[in-house]
């Protein structure tokens, strides 16, 4: 990944493989404008995830959650039955003290997805 943003000439991208639900993302506090959390939300500890985006977020800053649909069939993607639906997604977030969450329609881009944005106060 290092290499391939290197050879687009973008000296902004630092890439990095690691468990960010056991240790953490290793970015500073409040250090982040977006947080980006992509079908992760069926993994063990979704709060702890969350939290971990709260933290590197600056306030104001946001967060955008996308996943996978449940209520639906789709052609890849974990198991229905472990699929959060947006309920618990927002639940989730609130919990992990974000604000202002919103759900986004993505049913012209994304069909098997659903997404939400928030807001660290």
């Amino acid at each position: 990944m290092q290499a391939k943003a290197a050879s687009a000439d973008l000296a902004n991208v630092r890439a990095a493989v690691r468990d960010f639900v056991a240790d953490g993302t290793g970015l500073d506090e409040a250090s982040q404008a977006q947080a980006l959390v992509f079908n992760r939300l069926h993994l063990e500890a979704p709060v702890a995830l969350l939290d971990e985006a709260r933290r590197v977020l600056h306030p104001g800053g946001g967060v955008a959650v996308i996943h996978w649909r449940s209520d639906i069939p789709t052609p890849r993607g974990p198991s229905r039955a472990i699929r959060p639906t947006p309920e618990q997604c927002a639940a989730w977030l609130a919990e992990a003290g974000f604000t202002a969450i919103r759900t986004i329609d993505l049913s012209d881009c994304c069909p098997y997805h659903f997404g939400l944005v928030a807001t660290r106060p």
